[in-house]
């Protein structure tokens, strides 16, 4: 028995150029430093099985004996028990592209990474060459990260490869703006589940926050995933509290009665990440109280509610928890830097910039 990671011992992540164990890491937030790196330099070359566990076994046998990876270090994972040691992959993680066909006015991508990695290199020969070397468990989770993933090149080959055919429980985020028909098989036949980070009740609110006029066409297109009983069961709307955007509870009412006339039950509540970075982490009691309050309505009408992110989490959909595994994770990191153009964007909040500490 000794601590470690499940990602550690079994995940991978692919970026668009390195290959690491996960993609969690507070040293990440504090200098630059990114998470557990398995090859440093990575643009989907085929590596020979033993090289990669070889390379994975770094960062495992630091913990066999005791000591932690300085990536890990005050990593929420981490966890002591009696681990396997066996060789397998049973967490893969695909953020290596960022194309998307919106611009969310919370996202880290921008257009210039879009471009960047629009030529990102093919993972599914990789993954294929992975697969049929047995190292891939069967019943494995696969998430999507990156751009959006229904105008990526390898969606429909992905789909195929991992969630038509059941080989994995796929979790993938879409604005919606497209529809796929083979996301929409696998969400019906498989065992797909699709987050839409809708955020809004209303076109105008919609449009300010995405900054692309697909309001219309998203509620078309969801209706089409939610055409059958265990695809609305595959859905989870999700509505990140923007400040001065969205931040009302008369704008998430019109978000309950859309997911309400859709028939989809589960909803996920979270915060602009961008407005937690420029304020350490340290989220605005008005903030907080909303979401309290916003999950009570959403509970009264029968919605089942997660608090998605780091900066939330409900434990019995009542009330929130005060010492669980994401508080710890939230002290465990501290910034030692701020984006000025983040910070400009909220220093008109209507409760003053004064309230928050720059």
């Amino acid at each position: 028995m000794y601590k470690s990671c499940h990602l550690i011992q079994h995940g991978l992540c692919f970026f668009n150029d390195n290959l690491a164990a996960c993609c969690f890491s507070p040293v990440d937030q504090i200098d630059g430093q990114l998470p557990p790196l398995i090859y440093e330099k990575y643009w989907g070359e085929i590596i020979p099985v033993d090289e990669l566990f070889k390379r994975m076994d770094k960062y495992a046998d630091v913990f066999k004996n005791g000591g932690c990876p300085r990536e890990c270090k005050n990593c929420y994972k981490i966890e002591e028990k009696d681990w396997d040691n066996k060789r397998y992959i049973d967490q893969i993680t695909i953020t290596h592209f960022s194309m998307c066909n919106a611009d969310c006015i919370y996202c880290t991508n921008n257009h210039e990474l879009w471009e960047r990695t629009s030529n990102t290199y093919s993972i599914v020969p990789v993954l294929k060459y992975f697969q049929e070397q047995g190292i891939i468990k069967k019943g494995c989770e696969l998430h999507i990260g990156g751009g959006e993933f229904t105008i990526y090149r390898e969606c429909d080959e992905l789909l195929e490869l991992f969630a038509i055919n059941n080989y994995a429980r796929v979790f993938v985020p879409t604005n919606a703006i497209k529809y796929s028909h083979n996301l929409f098989r696998a969400m019906d036949e498989a065992n797909t589940y699709i987050i839409v980070s809708l955020d809004s009740g209303s076109r105008n609110t919609y449009k300010k926050i995405k900054r692309v006029d697909a309001f219309d066409r998203v509620m078309d297109n969801l209706k089409k995933y939610a055409a059958t009983e265990k695809s609305r069961e595959a859905i989870r709307l999700k509505y990140i509290i923007v400040p001065t955007y969205n931040d009302n509870i008369g704008e998430f009412k019109k978000f309950l009665k859309i997911a309400k006339k859709l028939g989809v039950r589960n909803l996920i509540i979270d915060i602009d990440a961008r407005y937690s970075r420029i304020n350490n982490y340290k989220i605005d009691d008005y903030f907080v109280n909303l979401a309290k309050r916003m999950n009570d309505i959403a509970i009264k009408q029968n919605f089942t509610t997660e608090f998605y992110s780091f900066f939330f989490q409900n434990t019995n959909n009542k009330e929130f928890k005060k010492d669980n595994f994401i508080t710890r994770f939230i002290k465990s990191i501290k910034f030692k830097y701020f984006d000025k153009e983040l910070k400009e964007l909220y220093i008109h909040h209507r409760y003053g910039a004064k309230r928050f500490k720059y």
